[in-house]
């Protein structure tokens, strides 16, 4: 393996392991916010736009936890 290689192959796992921290802080982020509008709401007191909207925060957590998995396949990959 050449030198540049290498290089290439370590920036490329920086890249990588950037876009899993922002995903991360992202998700974490996201799960925060509904956890306290949850918790701090008493259920009656949600009307159905609300409830779609914290199903839509709930959706882009997760969609954000799937590209997390997909980034660490990915960083498997050029690691290998």
């Amino acid at each position: 393996m050449t030198t540049g290689h290498s290089r290439d192959k370590l920036e490329a796992a920086s890249r990588v392991l950037s876009q899993i921290v922002d995903s991360v802080a992202e998700s974490q982020a996201l799960s925060y916010a509904l956890v306290l509008v949850l918790a701090s709401t008493p259920r009656e007191a949600l009307s159905r736009e609300e409830i779609d909207a914290l199903c839509q925060v709930a959706y882009q957590l997760q969609e954000r936890l799937a590209e997390g998995v997909e980034l660490l396949r990915e960083f498997e990959k050029v690691s290998r």
